[in-house]
């Protein structure tokens, strides 16, 4: 009986290090990787920028998508409409609040299918505030490319209501209406990189 014990242990020690060696481990490559936002204003027209100062890993098995687990960090002062102007405003105290929240971050909790697209469930911090976000997301990859790096693609779109994470900037035109919009639309496409 302790030999079947012991045989069943070793068995069990041999299958959790199998799946250990098949989740891999890839880096976000901030070179070829875009996080884009796009939020109304005036009510006529949008205004769209990005972050470019970010880092992040993900790990994924593509035997197994619901091991996935993803892990970002974005630098707010990093954020760019390609208006210094207006980068200020948003830096500011009355909008992302730079100095005082520095980071926004993004932590998966749960990756699972809905038919065949796959969904993931996360944290997302932003002005201090955690929430939890629900969105689909594509995987490409794992393949080699021309360089011989083993990359993986991924693809997400999500809208979130800011005022959800406590920016509550509420100013209205003569119509009644917000001089920014409250939805904010989250676009990402990445390339992430198997980490040597």
């Amino acid at each position: 009986m302790l030999q079947l014990k012991t045989l069943a242990f070793l068995f069990s020690i041999i299958s959790f290090s199998s799946t250990l060696s098949a989740q891999s481990i890839y880096q976000i490559d901030p070179t070829h990787t875009f996080v884009n936002f796009e939020v109304e204003r005036f009510m006529v027209g949008e205004v769209t920028g990005r972050f470019n100062e970010f880092q992040g890993s993900v790990q994924y098995n593509p035997d197994d998508v619901k091991q996935t687990n993803i892990d970002v960090t974005i630098q707010v002062k990093s954020i760019d409409t390609g208006l210094e102007l207006r980068d200020g405003h948003l830096k500011s105290n009355i909008w992302l609040d730079a100095e005082k929240y520095p980071e926004i971050k993004f932590r998966s909790k749960k990756v699972y299918l809905s038919g065949e697209q796959i969904l993931i469930d996360a944290d997302l911090t932003i002005h201090g505030t955690t929430r939890e976000v629900t969105f689909p997301m594509v995987v490409k990859g794992p393949f080699k490319d021309p360089t011989q790096a083993n990359t993986i693609g991924l693809t997400a779109d999500l809208i979130i209501n800011r005022e959800d994470f406590g920016i509550l900037m509420d100013k209205k035109m003569t119509n009644g209406h917000l001089f920014i919009g409250n939805e904010v639309k989250i676009s990402i496409r990445a390339l992430a990189a198997l980490k040597k």
